[in-house]
């Protein structure tokens, strides 16, 4: 009797019975659909929550790539501000500093405590002959 069907085959539609019959089919159909429905809706829970697992694995290991990417960035611009920073500090400093240096060599050398630097005897030869120069006027000669 679980099949309208079959209760539409035999029977008097004018019957009270009949007509309960099938009101109490219907009524297990629709009680058959809405489980059915029912299953269909937790199915569809259970693959939106696994669905939003991925997702949410997903974005969080977006997240990691992005950290790392930003900590480079700041290692990269620490970096690059230490060694600017530095620049800046010898254009401040460097002229001082060579200027202290400088004058403790100068007063050094005053007091004899820095040696001068050594000095190698050079001797360059002349291109041109001696005799030459001055008949030339170039180098004590007259015109």
């Amino acid at each position: 009797m679980s099949d309208p069907l079959i209760m539409f085959q035999g029977g008097d539609p004018s019957d009270t019975r009949f007509q309960f019959e099938i009101i109490k089919g219907l009524a297990e159909s629709i009680r058959q659909l809405t489980g059915s429905i029912q299953k269909m809706q937790e199915t569809q829970v259970n693959m939106l929550e696994r669905l939003a697992t991925l997702e949410a694995g997903k974005v969080t290991s977006r997240i990691d790539d992005v950290e790392a990417r930003i900590d480079a960035l700041f290692q990269d611009k620490d970096r690059r501000d230490g060694a600017l920073g530095m620049l800046g500090v010898l254009r401040v400093w460097g002229p001082v500093i060579f200027s202290a240096l400088a004058a403790f060599w100068l007063f050094g050398r005053s007091a004899g405590v820095v040696p001068a630097p050594p000095v190698a005897p050079t001797r360059v030869e002349a291109t041109i002959h001696p005799e030459e120069r001055k008949i030339e006027g170039t180098v004590g000669g007259k015109p």
